[in-house]
């Protein structure tokens, strides 16, 4: 997403075996980040940390383990020793709900290994019980899409044939709509690359804005009756 130096800043924290703070708003791209990062790097990505038993059964299953009949305090262990034998770092993705007993743990492991958490803010009521053990992390903010960025992604997304080539020309009111965040930008490329908007005027963008969001809607009243 045309972020060299952030990646390379994340990269250079990564060598310096650093506990990090990810920070950035809904659809910032954190998570995006992450998983571009594992793929060159050794991180172990965990996206679910409400309970002790969902973070063992996430890692479990990465490694390819099996539990068996093992209880929850020696699978905990299992897991920790593993952790601290390899020294990889862990990266935690949305700990809002975690639970004080979950908090501890991760506290724990990052007196041990390098631990990353993703977050949208580092107040207490976005990072739940991990608030009080921040004190050695290093807090990263994920800053929006620059207007040359959000041009540059327009332009290529153009370039492509996959949206119309005049919407080039309203780079500044694509960007103003979705305030530099990644998400929003994606979903207004995908209505655009949908149907061919009248973009001239103000109508043809208040139309696309209002039908990314019928779009967004009707994804998320589908997800809540799966």
């Amino acid at each position: 997403m045309h972020r060299k130096d952030l990646i390379q800043r994340l990269r250079a924290i990564y060598s310096e075996r650093k506990n990090v703070l990810l920070v950035g708003s809904a659809g910032i791209g954190k998570t995006t980040l992450l998983r571009g990062i594992s793929q060159g790097l050794p991180l172990q990505m965990c996206d679910e940390a409400s309970s002790l038993g969902r973070i063992c059964d996430g890692l479990e299953h990465q490694l390819g383990w099996n539990h068996g009949k093992l209880s929850l305090l020696a699978r905990k262990n299992r897991l920790l020793n593993y952790l601290e034998q390899r020294h990889e770092t862990i990266a935690f993705d949305d700990v809002a709900e975690t639970p004080p007993r979950v908090a501890r743990f991760i506290a724990h492991l990052s007196q041990q290994i390098p631990v990353w958490i993703a977050c949208r803010s580092d107040q207490r009521k976005a990072i739940g019980h991990i608030w009080e053990h921040l004190y050695n992390f290093t807090r990263i903010e994920v800053p929006p899409l620059t207007l040359v960025e959000t041009s540059a992604l327009i332009g290529k997304a153009a370039a492509s044939g996959r949206i119309q080539a005049d919407a080039c020309l309203h780079s500044v009111d694509l960007y103003r709509i979705s305030r530099g965040i990644p998400r929003v930008l994606e979903e207004l490329l995908v209505e655009l690359a949908a149907r061919n908007y009248k973009i001239n005027g103000c109508f043809g963008l208040h139309l696309l804005e209002l039908d990314r969001q019928i779009r967004g809607l009707t994804a998320a009243t589908s997800k809540l009756h799966r």
